[in-house]
């Protein structure tokens, strides 16, 4: 975390914030400042700077706790992606960020407008708004998100404002029995047909040896962690990420219970039964992805794969006795399982693939996606812009489980 926001308040942002921010921002932990004289951001401008530089030079250990967790969260939002987020969320509230009789209001390139600067400003004087940016930031983050499939389709959600303070509690309540806090906060969005909710809650408590002074002394931190539950009316499938695994189903069931009002609707046994590498096994290694129907991708490469070998135990019970990786950047990581024992079927079996997807872009480069799959539940990837197209490009290609199917199967046998 001290690597993260020294690298934050560096010496150009310090060079040229606005320095009753920085004012507000350490007087939000006067009680703890270490020894700072806020007097000194009051007199000229170049010796407050100066005073300021000092400070932060220091080591992180001796800045107030709760100013290392500002900071943190500050600097989370501190450049162009974030700035993005943050005018979105303010035009959606409304929110006007900057007066109109700003004193550089006039200047084409104000400083007061750069991302960490504007991240400062909202988190002090609009917190609401810095609150959801935060949350928005959140959605994207997670690369592989666990995902629960109900037995059904189009079940709606009426989020009340009972329903989703009785949630929230519950969750709290999850969170203090595993030591992260008592801090929980719950952000629910709806996007069409899917309901978003970002929880920010506590971490576990680490500890860090600082100097102070003479001796050596240990401090405790507490940071803000998000977890992430994303569901669709129209698939009936619960998305959560940031959640530790051996909690993920308690909170499905939760979400179920609580929000939906349909208790044990993510509890079957084919919930998680979402993905498959069948067709890849079927075409072997000339397998390639169909991706004609989407002009906007222009080259899909298969990049690794894995290939597992099972056979039974003296219990007659299917094991797993050793793996192949392949990889190759140049999309034939398939070709090189042909000089090998591998053969797909009833021994060999496939893993895991990573492939990547190029986009069409506005800049000299095409975007690039890397996605891992490995079922029965897993996809890999940072949640960008794409993900409907990435998405859509698997189920095109049949690597997503067709959840009818699985229930004709089931009421069959």
């Amino acid at each position: 975390m001290g690597k993260d926001i020294k690298k934050f308040v560096n010496l150009k942002f310090l060079k040229t914030i606005d320095l009753g921010l920085m004012r507000e921002l350490i007087e939000r932990h006067a009680a703890g400042n270490d020894g700072f004289d806020l007097t000194a951001l009051e007199g000229d401008a170049p010796d407050a700077r100066t005073k300021l530089t000092e400070y932060f030079k220091g080591p992180t250990g001796n800045w107030p706790e709760g100013l290392v967790a500002d900071l943190h969260r500050i600097s989370e939002l501190g450049d162009a992606d974030g700035l993005q987020l943050i005018l979105q969320q303010a035009h959606r509230a409304n929110v006007s960020l900057f007066a109109p009789t700003d004193p550089d209001q006039d200047d084409p390139l104000p400083q007061s407008h750069e991302p960490k600067h504007v991240a400062l400003r909202v988190y002090l004087h609009h917190p609401a708004v810095f609150e959801a940016a935060a949350d928005f930031r959140a959605l994207q983050a997670p690369p592989a998100l666990a995902e629960f499939a109900g037995p059904e389709r189009g079940v709606g959600a009426d989020l009340t404002d009972a329903k989703i303070e009785a949630f929230r509690a519950r969750i709290a309540e999850i969170f203090r029995a595993d030591l992260q806090g008592d801090y929980c906060r719950l952000g629910p969005y709806e996007d069409g047909d899917e309901i978003n909710m970002v929880i920010s809650h506590g971490a576990t408590v680490s500890t860090m040896p600082v100097v102070d002074g003479g001796a050596e002394r240990v401090i405790s931190l507490r940071a803000v962690k998000y977890a992430v539950l994303r569901y669709s009316e129209t698939t009936g499938v619960l998305k959560l990420g940031g959640v530790p695994k051996a909690r993920q189903a308690e909170i499905a069931e939760l979400f179920a219970m609580t929000i939906l009002e349909r208790g044990g609707f993510f509890a079957g046994d084919d919930a998680q039964d979402l993905y498959t590498l069948e067709p890849v096994m079927r075409a072997g290694n000339g397998f390639t992805f169909d991706h004609a129907f989407n002009p906007n991708i222009l080259q899909v490469l298969l990049t690794e794969a894995a290939a597992d070998l099972y056979g039974e135990d003296e219990k007659g019970e299917w094991r797993l006795q050793r793996s192949l990786r392949s990889k190759d950047a140049s999309g034939a990581a398939l070709a090189h399982f042909t000089h090998t024992p591998v053969r797909f079927g009833r021994n060999w079996r496939l893993g895991e693939i990573v492939f990547r997807v190029f986009f069409k872009s506005e800049g000299k480069r095409p975007s690039q996606v890397t996605v891992r799959l490995k079922p029965r539940g897993t996809v890999a990837f940072r949640r960008t812009r794409y993900e409907r197209q990435i998405m859509t490009l698997l189920e095109r290609n049949e690597l997503v489980v067709e959840r009818d199917d699985v229930r004709l199967i089931a009421a069959a046998e």
